[in-house]
């Protein structure tokens, strides 16, 4: 599975992708746009829609999940659902989405990865479109690996509110919750799962 991990639509490359992960807070405009240029894709991220954010998995033109977030940041109001269920089922991957700082709702990531973690699907994927400073997610591997064990995480992260040097740098890891690509800087990361 080729992924494409952007902050806007304009950064892909013409080259097939299956994968593209945008951040939280990424307007409706970016997804259409990154459908447009590449319409077999799946295409995840978070748009903010009357004050709360919302996961987007868009498959074949339609968002394949109906999921809000959970917690607030402040700047998005928070549903308190801990029984959203934002995994999707393509063939042989199973795909799941998590905004922002909902990985650190214990019972909700704990759902949604045992939910990833059970499906058939040979290729197991955790999308978290978010809007992090870079306080999150700053080791080289995960913490608390049983909560990752067998699921490839993708963090796509904004760079709207925080300062490039004080944001978590986007990153894919593999199975184990260790980074395998992490950004620079801003630029657009690829991987090959």
């Amino acid at each position: 599975m080729r992924i494409s991990c952007v902050l806007a639509a304009r950064e892909l490359n013409p080259d097939p992708v299956d994968l593209i992960v945008l951040p939280e807070g990424i307007c409706v405009d970016e997804i259409n746009g990154a459908h447009s240029s590449h319409p077999d894709a799946v295409i995840v991220g978070a748009v903010v829609e009357n004050c709360y954010s919302r996961g987007v998995l868009l498959h074949r033109g339609i968002n394949q999940i109906d999921y809000r977030k959970v917690g607030s940041d402040g700047r998005t109001k928070g549903t308190a659902n801990v029984h959203q269920n934002p995994v999707y089922e393509l063939g042989d991957i199973c795909i799941g989405v998590i905004i922002c700082m909902d990985v650190n709702h214990g019972v909700f990531l704990h759902s949604i990865t045992q939910t990833i973690r059970s499906s058939g699907a040979a290729l197991k994927i955790l999308c978290v479109p978010a809007d992090m400073g870079g306080e999150w997610f700053a080791e080289n591997s995960l913490a608390f690996p049983q909560n990752w064990e067998g699921i490839h995480v993708i963090v796509c992260n904004n760079n709207t509110r925080n300062h490039q040097a004080f944001r978590c740098k986007s990153f894919v890891t593999d199975t184990r919750g260790v980074k395998i690509v992490v950004q620079n800087g801003i630029e657009p990361i690829h991987a090959e799962l």
